[in-house]
């Protein structure tokens, strides 16, 4: 597994205060909401919505934090502070490296999912 992608002391937590077959679902809740949060936050971009982007940046910052995948959640953050600082002017740079995080993160995940 590729550390920096994952917290293996958050994972290591979580994982320990989850039934297997509970965090399998959770795992698969963030694979499938994930990328509707991201088209969401290109949809808010597109129409110039900064509190669909900031709803959207939110829920993936939090749902990221609790697996511990902390390099998505950080970009995250700083495309939900962004917005609720009303500032959308690098919003596309800002939400390509969210992409680029979650597009690396996705076989991590997979592999945390098998792992159990």
């Amino acid at each position: 597994m590729t550390e920096n992608l994952i917290d293996r002391e958050a994972w290591e937590t979580m994982k320990a205060m989850t039934d297997p077959e509970f965090l399998a679902s959770l795992i698969d809740v963030f694979l499938t909401d994930s990328p509707e949060l991201i088209r969401q936050m290109h949809q808010g971009l597109m129409t110039g919505d900064i509190e669909l982007v900031r709803r959207a940046a939110h829920s993936l910052k939090s749902n990221s934090a609790s697996f511990g995948a902390n390099r998505l959640a950080g970009a995250a953050r700083d495309f939900e502070m962004a917005a609720k600082n009303g500032s959308l002017d690098d919003g596309e740079s800002k939400l390509s490296i969210i992409e680029s995080e979650y597009t690396q993160l996705l076989p991590v995940m997979m592999e945390l999912k098998n792992e159990r």
